[in-house]
């Protein structure tokens, strides 16, 4: 976001030129600039609504971003699915009936064709041919080469031509109401017949054209003739030769008084060709100008006569030379200055004291009888200033009374708060120039010099409020970048893009911050509005809590520079949600990977529990035959044969106790117990069950025994020594012995047997809910880790 998006300003108030590819201010609800295309169609639909009447008959498409002042362009299609555009008046304004009653019979490739007009719902209505290339304003990207300006000149000849042979005027025929049916090859097709008017004899007098920059010296006074469209295509031919559209910068009144006064020049025209045909185009005299007779002629390769209308000039040699005239009226030079200040600030001042035409002009000036001359002089025009700023004062002292201007604009202070707007839109062809003049205004405290210019003076008090702005600025700027390092790159310091730059924090380039501040300054209650609706559209953006963003945007209140600082901020806010979303979605994934691992691997473990029951069985096998022979072994020695009393067998004393088959069923009994643990356990755990089985410590065991046995057999071999096989015997045997003695001298054996068996069996099911549970754990240990 940029923080000109909360001046919805237009740029400053110099001579429009309708761009029909421009940008649209931000108040005005449509495209951004890049959100359109090629075409200037609004994506995502149209705001507007088509009357009952045509929304019968049309789809709406979109508004079209390209909108006059007398009526809505909107893009529809009809039932065929061709595009059309449908052009609605606003109320209060009416086309010419009589103008609509011949368009349709004009047979010019070169006239947009209107294939419908009528009235519903209180407006007139067009509906049109769709020029998806847009205007002729959009292939003017600089000076054209002659072959192209020939075929454009030719194809408007051919439609002006038709237009007038059949009595209409255009009277507003500007790049902007040229449509490119067709780039390559290149069809034009003049357009817009809002303004246009039916001719029932030669000349008639009505308002005079919107356009002041395309319009002739005749419309001044209300004049409407066919002359008056061919000065028009003098202007446009002049623009495409040079890449230079007429009156830049320059306010209306000086465009009016340049047209009531003087020629329009095209010396600045490189090509002969083209130059004889602009001044032909551009004779003052309407009755002597070319027309379409003596264009034609032109294109066939002729040269008609050009008629000069004689302008007041002053007498030769005398008055300050300057772009092929000499001037010696301070009014008329103080004008010519503005309209050309780039050429004049080189022209006059580019070459130091040295040049001839800066000692022309100090001739000049010493001649003149204002004594003040000497200060200008001696306090301006040699001192270390730059040449812009040297004819500024020059300017000034010219002709107090001309609205103040610097670098060729207007600047009062109603344009002050457009040039924000202008240095936040880079694609804006008039951005570099917003950003040179807002530095060169507060580097040079220029505001107060313009100040000096009659009915200026609010200036000086605006500069002094934009310098509160800025300090006040700098300091909340950088205490806030110190609380909130995070927004510290949208938070520059005012001032800090240019020669004059701040140190400390990042640069205010373009001056974004700094024509804020001044838009502020001139303008301190709509500025305030606005900045408080776009903090409010800052937070609207931020979809989430970012802890930072909230604090600065509770703490802002009423404040403009804390409403600043919200807008500025937003973005960076705006990235820190995005990023934690891709955290998230990238979290979310990997999770949905782990849990088809995780469900793959309990397929296969489920798989296996088929397995892991003959298993557990197999397993425990031993421990039933383990169990029988201790019971036939404890029943033989210790079992009661027929309950009277002991008796002798093999020297020990034979005492009466539990039968065999009491301890045979026990065994068995004890065996299923820690048959049916092992099975549930094998069950539950499935393919897992090997890994965490009860042998998986007795088969380590083993092994190391085995690895153990082998180590000694190994050196027994080689020493001659016994094994571990006759260790394991050596240890093994003395327990058994000793362990018979135990049970032989025992009354109560067989009754401490049948306690083994059960106490065996329920510590081995315990052992096995163990198991369990530390399974289990360890499961979910692993799926918490996000391991296998």
């Amino acid at each position: 976001m940029q923080v000109a998006d909360f001046d919805d300003d237009t740029p400053p108030r110099a001579t429009r030129r309708d761009a029909g590819m421009t940008r649209r201010d931000a108040h005005v609800p449509g495209p951004r600039p890049g959100d359109t295309r090629r075409d200037g169609v609004v994506p995502g639909g149209a705001l507007m609504r088509l009357p009952a009447e045509l929304a019968a008959r049309f789809e709406l498409v979109a508004e079209l971003p390209v909108q006059g002042a007398e009526s809505d362009l909107l893009l529809v299609r009809d039932g065929r699915g061709a595009e059309l555009v449908v052009k609605l008046f606003r109320r209060g304004y009416h086309a010419d009936p009589d103008v609509w009653a011949k368009l349709p019979a004009l047979e010019s490739p070169h006239v947009l064709r209107i294939l419908e007009t009528g009235h519903a719902e209180g407006r007139d209505f067009e509906v049109a041919e769709y020029a998806p290339e847009g205007n002729l304003r959009a292939l003017m990207a600089g000076p054209m080469a002659p072959g192209v300006v020939r075929e454009v000149v030719g194809q408007l000849t051919d439609g002006l031509v038709a237009l007038h042979r059949a009595g209409i005027v255009h009277r507003d025929l500007k790049p902007e109401n040229v449509l490119v049916v067709s780039a390559e090859p290149l069809r034009l097709a003049i357009a817009d017949f809002g303004l246009s008017r039916v001719l029932e004899q030669s000349v008639v007098f009505a308002s005079s054209s919107r356009t002041l920059a395309y319009a002739a010296p005749e419309s001044l006074s209300g004049q409407v003739s066919p002359a008056r469209d061919w000065w028009s295509l003098g202007v446009i031919v002049r623009e495409l030769c040079t890449g230079r559209a007429p009156f830049l910068g320059l306010s209306e009144t000086a465009v009016v008084d340049h047209l009531a006064t003087r020629a329009l020049s095209a010396d600045d025209v490189a090509d002969p060709r083209l130059r004889l045909l602009c001044r032909g185009l551009l004779t003052r005299d309407p009755r002597r100008r070319w027309a379409g007779d003596q264009v034609r002629e032109w294109l066939d390769g002729g040269s008609p006569a050009v008629v000069e209308t004689p302008a007041a000039t002053a007498p030769p040699g005398s008055g300050v030379p300057f772009r092929g005239r000499r001037y010696d009226d301070r009014g008329e030079l103080a004008r010519a200055l503005v309209e050309g200040w780039d050429d004049a600030a080189r022209y006059f001042f580019g070459r130091g004291q040295s040049g001839e035409a800066w000692q022309a002009l100090r001739e000049w000036l010493g001649k003149q009888p204002d004594d003040s001359r000497i200060e200008l002089i001696d306090g301006y025009l040699t001192a270390d200033l730059s040449p812009d700023v040297k004819l500024l004062h020059l300017v000034r002292w010219l002709d107090p009374a001309l609205p103040p201007h610097f670098l060729g604009r207007r600047v009062t202070p109603a344009d002050l708060p457009g040039l924000a707007a202008l240095a936040g839109d880079p694609a804006h062809a008039d951005h570099r120039a917003a950003c040179l003049l807002g530095r060169a205004l507060w580097e040079q405290r220029l505001l107060e010099v313009l100040a000096g210019f009659d009915g200026a003076g609010d200036l000086a008090g605006i500069d002094a409020r934009w310098r509160a702005h800025v300090t006040a600025w700098n300091d909340l700027a950088r205490w806030l970048r110190e609380q909130v390092p995070a927004a510290a790159a949208r938070l520059p310091a005012a001032g800090s893009g240019g020669s004059g730059r701040v140190a400390g924090g990042p640069a205010d380039d373009p001056p974004v911050i700094l024509l804020s501040l001044l838009a502020l300054a001139a303008a301190p209650g709509e500025s305030a509005a606005r900045l408080a609706e776009a903090a409010g559209r800052a937070r609207g953006a931020v979809p989430e809590d970012v802890s930072w963003f909230s604090w600065l945007a509770d703490g802002a209140g009423d404040d403009p520079l804390r409403l600043l600082a919200v807008a500025r901020a937003a973005p960076e806010a705006v990235l820190e949600v995005e990023a934690r979303q891709r955290d998230r979605r990238a979290a979310e994934q990997q999770a949905e990977a782990l849990r088809g691992r995780w469900a793959e691997r309990e397929r296969e473990r489920l798989a296996g529990r088929g397995a892991a029951v003959v298993r557990a069985v197999g397993w425990t096998i031993p421990l039933l035959l383990l169990w029988l022979a201790g019971s036939w072994v404890v029943g033989a020695l210790f079992g009661g044969g027929d309950g009277k009393g002991t008796s002798s067998v093999g020297g020990f004393q034979k005492t009466s106790g539990v039968p065999f088959a009491v301890l045979a069923v026990f065994s068995v009994l004890a065996w299923a117990v820690q048959c049916g643990a092992e099975v549930l356990l094998a069950r539950a755990q499935g393919k897992d069950y090997l890994l965490y089985g009860p042998w998986s410590w007795l088969s380590k065991l083993l092994l190391g025994f085995s690895k153990a046995s082998r180590t000694v057999s190994g050196a027994a071999q080689q020493t001659g020594r016994r094994g571990c096989g006759v260790m394991l015997l050596a240890g093994v045997v003395p327990l058994l012995i000793i362990f018979l003695l135990l049970a032989a001298v025992t009354a109560v054996a067989s009754l401490l047997w049948l306690l083994l068996l059960v106490v065996a069996p329920a510590a081995h099911a315990v052992a096995a809910g163990v198991r369990l549970h530390r399974w289990r754990q360890a499961r979910q240990t692993a799926m918490s880790g996000g391991t296998l």
